[in-house]
């Protein structure tokens, strides 16, 4: 009984694994302005309605373009061949991480996994979805929830 559960949950979950694609670990790694500049504007297209990061939070937008911003102007200050000094350097790095981490916080690509037992159950299952799947759910119940709030209430007759 163990191993058919085990055979059809494989067969259930490797094909929904392979739908998402793999978010990308280092969106941001452009060494030199003009590659940093192309980077960027990926990073930008994607923040817009329909791309990778579409459901990333305003505040998290905001420090993203504030990185881009601190790093494009360190990159346009040393394009000088001597580069940017030790400090620069690190400024340029950290801030590199940090957006990097915003980024894939907020890929909708990343796979979210979790155990639980549905209600009614003591049977744990795992279902994984991908960050996008999860956010596009809750804006729709969402929005279902203000359409049903905002339909009046009848009264039945005879009551």
């Amino acid at each position: 009984m163990l191993k058919r559960f085990a055979i059809v949950a494989t067969v259930v979950l490797l094909p929904c694994l392979g739908l998402a694609d793999p978010p990308v670990e280092k969106r941001l790694t452009g060494q030199t302005l003009d590659a940093f500049d192309q980077e960027a504007v990926t990073v930008r297209q994607g923040m817009q309605p329909g791309g990778v990061y579409e459901y990333m939070k305003t505040q998290d937008k905001t420090r993203v373009e504030a990185g881009l911003d601190q790093m494009h102007k360190l990159l346009q200050d040393h394009a000088a061949p001597g580069g940017l000094s030790p400090q620069d350097k690190i400024v340029l790095l950290n801030t590199q991480e940090q957006v990097n981490a915003l980024l894939l916080h907020n890929d909708n690509n990343r796979l979210i996994c979790e155990n639980r037992a549905p209600t009614g159950s003591r049977i744990h299952q795992t279902t994984c979805n991908t960050h996008g799947e999860l956010m596009a759910r809750q804006e729709h119940d969402q929005r279902a929830l203000g359409d049903v709030q905002k339909q009046p209430q009848t009264q039945r007759s005879g009551q």
